[in-house]
């Protein structure tokens, strides 16, 4: 690996365990998008395409951790462990959350700068997963929110929504479903 080829400093950070980024520090990488042909349209916070990440070994780069350079956050989906043990170059795959940019405003906190992608005639199901409604439903990333809770707020452009309820299975662990409603 040439040093030159490694051009962008890249935060490091990982989600605690009280929902709060933590920081690992910041390395230098290469960011380039993967050859992908079918690139569909996103339906959701996570882009389709794929993005590699080459950098220099160091245990602080882990699949599950995220990092941020500039205004691009990429969580890390894959990232080999060292089998020849050289220490030397790492190339990792990861996904980007892209999204509109909002202001998420939590009861008690400062507002937050975070992405969301909204879908407004999203499919609202009830407990026997027949469609009862259409409702705006929202994919927000956890690194940028952090616990969201039900009457919180989220502003994007002039536009002002509060939370209604947290999306049945709309949480995996980086991104979160929400149900909103337009004030």
């Amino acid at each position: 690996m040439r040093a030159g080829r490694l051009r962008h400093r890249a935060a490091i950070l990982s989600l605690g365990a009280d929902l709060q980024p933590v920081d690992h520090g910041s390395r230098w990488v290469s960011i380039r998008a993967k050859d992908s042909g079918d690139v569909t349209a996103p339906t959701g916070l996570r882009s389709t395409a794929l993005v590699e990440v080459r950098a220099r070994y160091t245990s602080e780069l882990q699949q599950g951790r995220y990092l941020r350079h500039g205004n691009r956050l990429l969580y890390i989906a894959s990232a080999p462990r060292d089998p020849m043990g050289n220490r030397v170059e790492m190339v990792m795959s990861c996904a980007e959350l892209t999204g509109q940019a909002a202001t998420y405003h939590a009861t008690g906190r400062q507002p937050q700068p975070c992405r969301v992608h909204i879908s407004y005639s999203a499919p609202y199901l009830d407990e026997l997963g027949q469609v009862v409604d259409y409702r705006t439903r929202a994919e927000v990333a956890l690194i940028e929110v952090g616990r969201v809770q039900v009457g919180d707020q989220l502003r994007l452009g002039d536009e002002h929504y509060a939370v209604i309820g947290i999306a049945a299975e709309g949480d995996d662990g980086v991104v979160r479903g929400l149900w909103l409603e337009r004030n």
